[in-house]
């Protein structure tokens, strides 16, 4: 297990016991981190149903709508410093536009669902940089959906392509402080959000037979590259998208059955 014992680490966007983020935050505290989370106001009793599960595992908790610079602030200096490491499990577009066409999207849904899911990263990091020491990582979680379209996924693969090329951005003005900046992207995993989309039963039952590992994706998986970018192992790795997805991302097309 990596030790990240000594380090102070923050985990934005936590949902549910099914998040990303929520896996992501356990997994930092049992290899040794002082570890807080955020989550939004709509979520709290659920959140703090979690925390009531696991006493003692999580230092703080913290309300953060990431689109409020008041309440961004608010939980930095509640948090204080130093800070090591930051994930930002934060995405959203609006559920309406994931049945429709893309060239019937408002701009007002692509607006929220940009400035939510790529714009945030940008936003949060402004208030983080004061806290973060040099040598320290901010982790974001991104889908394949990014870069190629994936049916049903409509503008959060927009969105997603947008934090994707932020990351790249980030790193570059970001780096003489000696912050690291990267994206994970998992395979399909069955959270709260994932289950919205019209296919996603569909590609999870189909995943671990076409995938070249034949397996399928946690969030427990994800939460271990999450912790190998937040330790010192990863202190040269800086703008990039690195996989988990048990080798889907590198298939040009389907294998033999």
């Amino acid at each position: 297990m990596i030790s990240l014992a000594g380090k102070r680490i923050l985990v934005l966007g936590v949902a549910s016991a099914e998040s990303i983020a929520w896996a992501t935050a356990q997994g930092l505290a049992h290899c040794g981190a002082e570890v807080h989370i955020s989550y939004q106001q709509r979520f709290r009793s659920r959140v703090m149903q979690l925390l009531h599960e696991v006493p003692g595992l999580i230092a703080g908790a913290h309300r953060c709508d990431v689109t409020n610079d008041a309440e961004i602030q608010q939980m930095f200096q509640a948090i204080g410093g130093p800070l090591h490491s930051l994930i930002h499990g934060v995405g959203y577009a609006p559920p309406e536009t994931f049945g429709k066409p893309i060239y019937e999207v408002t701009p007002e849904e692509f607006s929220q669902a940009a400035l939510i899911s790529a714009h945030s990263l940008l936003r949060v990091t402004r208030f983080a940089l004061p806290f973060l020491v040099a040598g320290s990582s901010i982790t974001t979680l991104t889908y394949l959906g990014g870069q190629r379209v994936v049916p049903g996924y409509r503008m959060m693969g927009i969105a997603k392509a947008a934090l994707e090329a932020t990351v790249r951005e980030l790193a570059v003005d970001v780096g003489h402080h000696g912050v690291r900046v990267n994206a994970v992207s998992a395979g399909p995993v069955a959270t709260l959000s994932a289950m919205a989309l019209p296919s996603f039963s569909t590609m999870l039952e189909q995943y671990p037979r076409i995938s070249p590992l034949h397996a399928p994706i946690t969030t427990h998986d994800v939460a271990k590259m999450c912790a190998f970018l937040c330790s010192d192992l990863s202190d040269k790795v800086t703008g990039q998208v690195l996989f988990v997805d048990a080798g889907y991302s590198a298939l040009g097309a389907y294998p033999p059955a």
